[in-house]
């Protein structure tokens, strides 16, 4: 068996799974702000709920959405340096073993 310079190098299923994954979580948090968004103008709208209950549900409901979006505005960059790192190609045999690694093998 040769070095693995000099195998045939085979897609990176790593980089395969993390890019799934930020296409997965792009859709998902477009949504999630979409619901936050959606849910708070109601409930601050003064249509749904009234009072000093209603008032302090929506400030909590701010506060929670504003922390939410800061969250999602950290998770994708992260995600981006980590796919930054993978290799395009790899060996066979470590291409195998990211499979079963991501397979919980």
């Amino acid at each position: 068996m040769g070095s693995t310079d000099v195998q045939p190098k085979v897609d990176n299923p790593r980089l395969a799974a993390l890019k799934a994954l930020r296409a997965n979580l792009l859709t998902q948090t477009a949504e999630l702000r979409r619901l936050l968004e959606t849910t708070s103008r109601d409930l601050g709208s003064g249509k749904v709920w009234v009072g000093k209950a209603a008032d302090a549900w929506h400030s909590e409901l701010e506060g929670r959405r504003t922390h939410m979006k800061t969250l999602i505005d950290e998770v994708i960059p992260a995600l981006d340096a980590e796919i930054a790192k993978c290799p395009d190609k790899v060996p066979p045999g470590m291409a195998k073993m990211m499979r079963m690694d991501l397979e919980g093998h």
